[in-house]
């Protein structure tokens, strides 16, 4: 019989263990009447970075003058919101299609509001388009969609999607796995869970096979689509940390158990597109402070130790906003005959810190006289 040999598989003694994921969270009527408010500020704080690095020449995001850009999942504090400033804050693209799909009363509809008002204040008319509808590959969402693309004659529309919608949990018939996370009681583990048929299916779906199918229906309807961009993370190219027979089971979390399935889908069309004449990107980025993270059982602390240690080897840490144009810097790159990778990595700086940050991850505990207590090896 073989025998699970992964420290990610048994559950620490010492550790507190809750099953399943972190809660989606009601937000209080404090933060909602906030949300304007903190919708406003976001925006201001990613352009007001973007713009510093862009008047320093460190990225070039001329080769958006005359393209159509549909950004998909662009609304909130996440990656998405963060390449929506941008190409709204440059002013050069002919337009800007914005789909999100957000409860009325959350960030990230609110983003959405404020750059609908920001773009008629700067006079972009029909050159700016919010939708909260989401994206569909038939009715009317999608037909809304092709409507306004076909209004503003969208000849060069360059694909972003950013969506985050899946779910965190075991596949049939794989081992435990356990996921250290901390909060205001310190060091505990998530025990993950089996996850249904139907949740499976959905995880594959929406940030997977809808998000390359549907550049291939705005095809089909007339349009014309110059470049597929997808955000990716190299923790979905582990896949030794998804073989239960191996030490470094789990060692992703719930990227080792269910969230690079989507993954694995964008990764296989992308290698498909290569060489047959299709402009199609994944774009792998380090661990990003995203709200999408929060909901990844041990995101959150994960991100913080791989801050600092990037602290105590002084690498200089990348924020949203910059990732988001070095993202649109690559596009140009690549439209530009100068980069012809389909791979290109944004996490390098990050990676080379991984052999190091598996083996603090695996010692943290709750011991203050131990050399990997917690509050020594997470930032703030």
């Amino acid at each position: 019989m073989n025998t699970v040999i992964s420290p990610y598989a048994k559950a620490d003694s010492t550790l507190p263990i809750r099953e399943g994921a972190p809660p989606l969270a009601r937000p209080t009527k404090e933060e909602i009447k906030n949300f304007p408010t903190q919708a406003k500020q976001l925006l201001a704080h990613n352009w007001a970075i973007q713009k510093s690095h862009l008047e320093a020449e460190l990225y070039n995001l001329q080769w958006l003058e005359g393209r159509h850009v549909l950004l998909v999942g662009a609304t909130g504090p996440g990656l998405g919101g963060a390449l929506a400033s941008a190409v709204m804050g440059t002013g050069q693209a002919a337009s800007v299609t914005v789909i999100g799909r957000d409860l009325s009363r959350s960030l990230g509809y609110e983003t959405g509001k404020i750059m609908q008002t920001q773009a008629e204040d700067a006079g972009w008319e029909e050159r700016f388009h919010w939708s909260n509808s989401g994206v569909d590959l038939e009715g009317k969402p999608l037909e809304d969609i092709v409507t306004t693309l076909k209004k503003v004659k969208a000849e060069r529309i360059i694909y972003f999607n950013t969506v985050a919608a899946a779910n965190s949990g075991l596949l049939p018939g794989m081992p435990a796995v356990f996921v250290k996370d901390v909060d205001e009681q310190g060091l505990f583990q998530w025990q993950l869970m089996p996850l249904s048929e139907n949740l499976i299916a959905m995880t594959k779906s929406v940030m997977g096979e809808m998000a390359i199918q549907f550049p291939r229906v705005l095809v089909e309807n007339g349009l014309t689509v110059e470049a597929t961009v997808f955000a990716d993370w190299r923790g979905s190219l582990d896949k030794i940390s998804r073989d239960p027979m191996q030490r470094e089971y789990g060692r992703q979390g719930a990227y080792s158990t269910s969230l690079y399935l989507p993954k694995e889908i964008i990764q296989q069309a992308t290698r498909e597109a290569y060489g047959n004449n299709q402009t199609m990107l994944d774009i792998f980025l380090p661990m990003m402070r995203t709200r999408a993270l929060a909901f990844i059982p041990g995101g959150m602390m994960m991100s913080r130790l791989s801050e600092m240690l990037m602290e105590k080897e002084e690498v200089r840490y990348l924020s949203v906003p910059e990732l988001a144009l070095g993202m649109l810097d690559r596009v140009g790159q690549t439209l530009n005959g100068g980069c012809d990778n389909p791979f290109p990595r944004l996490d390098s700086h990050e990676a080379t810190l991984d052999e190091w940050f598996f083996e603090v991850l695996e010692r943290l505990n709750n011991d203050e006289n131990s050399d990997f207590y917690y509050k020594r090896w997470l930032s703030e």
